[in-house]
């Protein structure tokens, strides 16, 4: 079979000259005793030469090659005829050496002797990624958004800084690791990398929920397959979005809907209901003290019964004024420790009689909130009710204060080690009217969003199936010691 990488000719060194600086790899010209006769400026970004390469040069002082340069030349027209892998060259790039296993070698015969073109293709410059490679590094870095890179062996190959925060993983602990370790504490339904994305499987704006420790997101997810130049299936990659914030936005502003409707139809007739319960009231009281005077002992209960059900008729109507938005609400600076101190006296009252403990962790040098001080403490008495309530005999109720730097808020959860709140009621637990409890009006965490709402915080709520968080927001103004 004829040597298709020798050639026989007679050339000019313009010639050969101008051949290789046209060439877009790093390419050398050797004589057969390896001295450098010619370069192109590629090969001298390749070993980073500070200066020119002088002529002549010995090769072996910037590329080493396996064999002599005549016995490699054998090698690399064998493997050319074969599927066999090339002996691979060793390249020396500044003070480090990499390895280069793709390469072309020609052999010219002349008038002149023989002569090598060593034409180094495929070899990046170590710590100089072309273009493309930076924008895939800082888009994996830098973007608002989690990336998942998997290869054909379902290895996770890499993940972003974004992916990390939301998963709960560290990247160094994740990365080369198979998806079925990364990820083995969840079951498989409920996996955000399924193996079917190998198999072509393409998603698009697939709405994921993943829960990470007690913060819930709501993810956007997109997955495709990654293919080389011969359309041959290399990888997969995954791309999400947390769009909780939208999520949870997209519900108050229904909610607040909701709410401000009931408050009109609420404040439009509690005058008409409170009226008339008055009469009432009043004359079941005279009727009590009558049946009392007389013995009629089981008159007297029925009485008290109904003046109860009435009591309970007023709270109801209290509470639906205040979905209404309250008229004189006194935005001032609060520091929200302080606010926990005046409560905590009646929440560890209201723990003593459920057999539950108490733990406050507040944080020193707090900033200040600007809030109604009373509408905050009859939210976090609420929280702190509920959560003592579910509780159900004992446990432990832990109120924890901390900062988020990022969204600069001042953050407060209340964590109970009940039962927790199944998957399919958690979304349901802020609507109007909607109660596990027996007595309860369902109007409570209600109240509670709108008064947070309004001065711009939010209260998200996690649960895992063991114990609940409750976790409110509220912007900070600048840092203070009250």
């Amino acid at each position: 079979m004829a040597d298709q990488n020798l050639f026989v000719m007679d050339f000019t060194v313009e010639t050969l000259h101008s051949f290789i600086r046209d060439m877009n790899d790093a390419v050398v010209v050797v004589n057969a005793d390896e001295e450098i006769l010619m370069y192109n400026r590629q090969l001298t970004e390749l070993v980073q030469a500070n200066h020119q390469i002088p002529i002549p040069a010995i090769l072996q002082d910037f590329i080493r090659l396996p064999a002599p340069i005549a016995d490699l030349y054998e090698q690399y027209a064998a493997c050319a005829q074969s599927t066999k892998q090339l002996p691979a060259v060793t390249i020396f790039s500044g003070q480090e050496e990499f390895i280069c296993q793709a390469y072309h070698l020609l052999r010219i015969e002349s008038s002149a002797g023989s002569f090598y073109i060593l034409m180094l293709n495929g070899c990046s410059i170590p710590g100089k990624l072309n273009l493309l490679q930076q924008f895939a590094d800082s888009f994996i870095r830098d973007i608002n958004l989690g990336v998942i890179l998997v290869d054909i062996d379902f290895i996770l190959t890499d993940i972003s800084d974004v992916a990390c925060k939301i998963l709960g993983v560290e990247r160094q602990g994740v990365v080369n690791c198979p998806v079925e370790d990364v990820f083995h504490s969840v079951p498989d339904e409920h996996q955000i990398v399924q193996r079917t994305i190998l198999d072509g499987a393409v998603v698009r704006n697939h709405a994921v929920s993943w829960t990470n420790n007690q913060d819930r997101h709501e993810l956007l997810m997109d997955s495709n397959l990654l293919r080389d130049d011969e359309g041959n299936t290399v990888g997969a990659y995954l791309i999400f979005k947390d769009v909780t914030n939208l999520r949870s936005l997209e519900e108050q502003v229904q909610r607040s809907d909701r709410l401000a409707m009931i408050g009109q139809i609420a404040a439009g007739t509690a005058h008409e209901i409170r009226n008339p319960l008055t009469s009432i009231k009043g004359f079941l009281q005279v009727l009590k003290k009558s049946f009392s005077q007389h013995q009629m002992n089981k008159e007297v209960e029925f009485a008290e019964i109904m003046l109860l059900e009435i009591d309970r008729i007023n709270e109801l109507v209290n509470e639906f004024l205040l979905l209404s938005k309250p008229k004189n609400i006194k935005l001032v600076k609060v520091d929200i420790s302080t606010v926990f101190k005046e409560i905590l006296p009646i929440i560890n009252s209201e723990a003593t009689l459920h057999n539950v403990a108490v733990y406050y962790e507040q944080i020193m040098d707090i900033p200040s909130v600007v809030a109604d001080r009373e509408l905050l403490k009859q939210v976090f008495l609420n929280i702190c009710k509920n959560g003592i309530e579910a509780m159900a005999g004992e446990g432990i109720l832990t109120i924890t204060e901390r900062l988020d730097h990022e969204e600069k808020k001042l953050c407060v959860e209340i964590h109970d080690t009940g039962p927790g709140i199944p998957g399919f009621l958690i979304d349901k637990i802020f609507d109007p009217f909607f109660t596990t409890k027996e007595n309860g009006t369902g109007l409570g965490l209600s109240v509670c969003q709108r008064i947070i709402h309004d001065i711009g915080g939010t209260i998200r709520v996690g649960s895992k199936g063991f114990g609940t968080t409750f976790t409110v927001c509220i912007p900070y103004t600048e840092r203070t010691n009250i």
